[in-house]
């Protein structure tokens, strides 16, 4: 969102800048991670919502592996827009636009084909339990799900894209409509699909997946009407190759996809570890799988909402950069990091509060089966424990962020590789392993500690790192 009187972000006290233009971004993720818990809540519906709940956890991660990767390309994008736009070269930032509508439709194939075509060994490797064909496993759930969404990648991918470029030339009530709205009509999708109605059978898990695809595409076609006919001075009008620029996004763009692909290998290593140190710790894998995935759902919606803090941190980070305005660009990050640890502070208190109630409005309340109440208690840990860290995350998801609007990913890529892979994946390992001694929480409790060590780094780079040398011409 642009200044009240039309002043460009570059001019308008900072805290003023971040909180109207953060506000409206904050709110569009939050909605759309608010519906996802929805859907979730739908699902949970069904006659075994444990098992309803493993076989969309698992694909939903699964998917989300390209959705972070390819959140990468479009922080490449915002930020050659943003500086361009900073620099009051419209020209350019259409280019750089068009380039990354370009690369939408290239990689939503090369990243939807493959887990489209093995779906269900993904899946199994992944821990989901059961036989394909059996209508009652997880693994069978599960498979549909993913074969489905994966298909429909490139309308998540065309989505992220038009939302992005509208950011970066600082407008941030559109995306919010778009967001909002594709969020709002997958849950009256969700709702029809799964349990059907108006002469369309009941398709279950699959229904779910069904209803995210369209809902994403009708309002990504939205979004592209919207720009062809110009928006803000960005305008898709000639749909070729311009090599230079798309070096420029890789460059930027790659080492963030790698850096969001080993932050999601994360958490796909851990649900792998919960499958692993469930039985140790007196669980049932299915159960445990369940309460993560409720509340892996739960930890979004406090980390999406946070996106929209750290896309105003790149856009202003970005466009004052463009400026020549470095001293602008730091506190624009520092800003921005604030307003995401109050709230993330909020989330919580909340998560603590009122995890019961949470858990039992996901279907796990205190009058369904032993099954359930075994899912409550592990979720009802699993809040308390990853709750204490959520500020850490705060700082991490808006340093990166800002980073990557100033173009400079190389390091983040570093400092997680290194948290997230050399040193996390061995450390959960043996965690997982003394499971019969510590239980779940020693899983929880070591992904908050390595939360920990990348907040730090991050801070400590931003401060004293170079990043806000880097050039784009």
């Amino acid at each position: 969102m642009q200044s009240p009187k039309g002043a460009p972000l570059t001019e308008v006290p900072l805290l003023r800048a971040t909180v109207t233009f953060g506000t409206p971004m904050v709110v569009a993720m939050a909605l759309g991670a608010l519906f996802n818990l929805v859907d979730l809540w739908i699902v949970g519906r069904m006659e075994r919502p444990d098992i309803a709940i493993a076989a969309v956890t698992i694909p939903s991660l699964v998917n989300s592996i390209p959705m972070i990767i390819f959140n990468g390309i479009v922080n490449a994008v915002i930020a050659l827009v943003a500086r361009f736009h900073g620099l009051g070269n419209l020209k350019r930032a259409n280019i750089a636009s068009g380039q990354g509508f370009l690369l939408t439709l290239v990689l939503g194939v090369l990243m939807g084909v493959p887990p489209w075509i093995y779906s269900e060994e993904i899946c199994a490797a992944l821990g989901a339990t059961g036989a394909a064909g059996d209508p009652g496993s997880v693994l069978n759930g599960a498979t549909a799900y993913l074969s489905i969404v994966s298909a429909g990648t490139i309308t998540m991918f065309l989505l992220m894209t038009i939302t992005g470029a509208m950011r970066a030339v600082g407008n941030s009530l559109v995306p919010l409509i778009l967001l909002g709205g594709a969020n709002l009509l997958n849950v009256v999708l969700d709702y029809w699909f799964i349990f059907g109605g108006l002469g369309l059978e009941p398709m279950g898990v699959a229904g779910a997946a069904w209803a995210t695809v369209i809902a994403r595409g009708i309002f990504a076609v939205a979004g592209l009407m919207l720009l062809n006919r110009g928006f803000l001075g960005l305008q898709l009008k000639r749909w070729y190759v311009h090599w230079k620029i798309i070096w420029q996004v890789l460059a930027i763009g790659i080492p963030s996809c790698m850096q969001w692909l080993v932050r999601m290998a994360s958490y796909l290593y851990i649900i792998y570890f919960v499958g692993q140190a469930a039985p140790l710790a007196g669980r049932g894998i299915t159960e445990a799988q369940a309460a993560y995935g409720v509340g892996l759902r739960l930890d979004t919606l406090a980390l999406f909402s946070g996106f929209g803090w750290g896309a105003a941190a790149a856009t202003l980070v970005g466009q004052n950069l463009g400026r020549g305005r470095v001293d602008r660009a730091y506190r624009a990050g520092w800003i921005a990091l604030g307003l995401n640890m109050a709230m993330m502070l909020v989330f919580a208190a909340g998560y603590v509060l009122f995890a019961e109630q949470l858990l039992g409005f996901m279907g796990f309340d205190l009058s369904t089966t032993t099954d359930a109440a075994q899912v409550r208690d592990i979720g009802r840990t699993y809040l308390y424990v990853m709750s204490s860290g959520f500020v850490f995350l705060a700082v991490s998801v808006v340093l990166s962020q800002a980073l990557a609007g100033a173009g400079a990913t190389k390091f983040p890529l570093l400092i997680e590789l290194v948290a997230y892979g050399a040193v996390g994946f061995p450390f959960t390992q043996w965690v997982a392993s003394r499971a019969d001694v510590w239980g779940l929480r020693g899983l929880w409790l070591s992904a908050v500690a390595i939360h920990l060590a990348v907040a730090i780094a991050y801070v400590v780079w931003f401060r004293f790192g170079p990043w806000a040398k880097k050039e784009i011409k």
